[in-house]
């Protein structure tokens, strides 16, 4: 029996979706990038959610939030199912993109925390030695505020004439636990651990 999953505000999380079957789904093309941006994008403005990291690889992705309002759920939702029906019309495909199991939510209680599942999340393409860099990752992977950017609406699935916004602001801020160091002092750091995980 599935418990329900506690919900509370200002709380960070490691987020995790796997495909069905592991399958490489997701593989890093323009497309794809494209679409799990915009996604993660409009949903977040939907919700309030903040972004710190993100990977995603070829079939799961990982990413550290915090959840100011407790509006996780909602934003899990709008991520899982429009990436969901985006990748099977391009791909031409209608089985279910998800692994059965409900995404994964680990809550990060201390700075230390989230620092290191920010490293994790970001080194993910450098362990299977896919890339020696993480920079050098082709899907998408971003922490830094530079790489905030807008984005547009996919050609495929949505209606031109949908609800959905046309645009929408990829940001990513610095986690609240870590609010004692200007942002780019942040960064930094983050690019120190990080460099010292691809040299391991």
């Amino acid at each position: 029996m599935t418990m329900p999953r506690q919900i509370l505000p200002q709380t960070t999380y490691l987020i995790t979706r796997r495909c069905t079957q592991r399958m490489f789904l997701l593989r890093p093309t323009a497309q794809t990038r494209e679409i799990f941006a915009y996604c993660v994008a409009a949903a977040a403005e939907r919700t309030g959610v903040l972004l710190h990291a993100i990977c995603v690889m070829s079939n799961h992705y990982h990413a550290v939030v915090t959840d100011p309002d407790a509006r996780l759920p909602d934003f899990l939702h709008y991520v899982n199912e429009y990436v969901a029906k985006c990748i099977n019309a391009s791909l031409g495909r209608w089985e279910n993109l998800w692994a059965t199991e409900p995404p994964s939510a680990v809550r990060l209680d201390s700075a230390e925390d989230v620092l290191d599942k920010m490293v994790y999340v970001l080194t993910n393409p450098v362990k299977p030695f896919l890339v020696k860099k993480h920079c050098r990752w082709p899907g998408l992977l971003g922490f830094r505020r530079s790489d905030s950017a807008e984005v547009v609406r996919p050609k495929v699935f949505f209606r031109p004439t949908g609800s959905a916004p046309q645009r929408a602001k990829l940001v990513f801020v610095p986690p609240p636990a870590w609010a004692h160091l200007a942002p780019k002092d942040f960064e930094h750091q983050v690019e120190q651990e990080v460099a010292t995980a691809e040299a391991g």
